[in-house]
């Protein structure tokens, strides 16, 4: 890699994290490319040399939010592990993901948006409640989690769990994000496993 090319890269970096704290902050409405630039420090015109448009960047980070949840499936999903491990170790390290990675909270906000906005249902949402659910469905088979219950309302529970505790943080004073979910397993999961 070049000397030229290498500061490129830095340069769109430096604006992925500016534009994912901006979307994280204002959502994508209220995000423009302006304060974008400032945050970085180039004129609009060098931001548009790497990124065309606001939907081009917010695809960037929603791309960004994709390989987050399939990165962190993957390693959630270990042949030997337990199911009920597996749903807890992918809650908790997207809780992680999501407390530390502001490209993935970003991304996250504009995944939620679009969805309350009517659009099509992220597909990155689809896939992690559909992989939520057949978790759910393996655990009651392995015995962890009561038979009895609904396979989708549980893993409906479980991911309400974690972005709910991510959407009300700010209530909460901005309190450590991965230890309120872990919280909340903790009251639920007597629940889940009674039999």
């Amino acid at each position: 890699m070049t000397g030229k090319q290498a500061r490129s890269l830095q340069t769109y970096e430096r604006v992925l994290d500016a534009a994912a704290f901006e979307f994280a902050q204002q959502g994508y409405p209220n995000t423009n490319l302006q304060r974008v630039a400032e945050r970085t420090g180039l004129t609009k015109g060098a931001l548009y040399g790497h990124f065309s448009s606001k939907e081009e960047l917010a695809a960037a980070l929603v791309k960004r939010l994709d390989e987050a949840v399939r990165t962190l499936a993957d390693s959630a999903d270990d042949p030997h592990a337990p199911a009920w491990e597996k749903l807890r170790s992918l809650t908790f390290s997207l809780a992680d993901r999501l407390h530390t990675d502001i490209r993935v909270t970003a991304a996250l906000r504009l995944v939620l948006d679009s969805a309350k906005a009517g659009a099509e249902p992220p597909a990155v949402l689809s896939q992690l409640r559909d992989y939520a659910v057949r978790l759910v469905g393996d655990a009651q088979r392995e015995q962890d989690i009561s038979p009895e219950l609904p396979p989708e309302t549980v893993a409906d529970l479980l991911l309400a769990v974690l972005f709910g505790a991510h959407c009300t943080a700010p209530v909460s004073g901005w309190k450590e994000l991965p230890s309120r979910v872990r919280g909340m397993w903790d009251i639920l999961a007597p629940v889940l496993r009674h039999r």
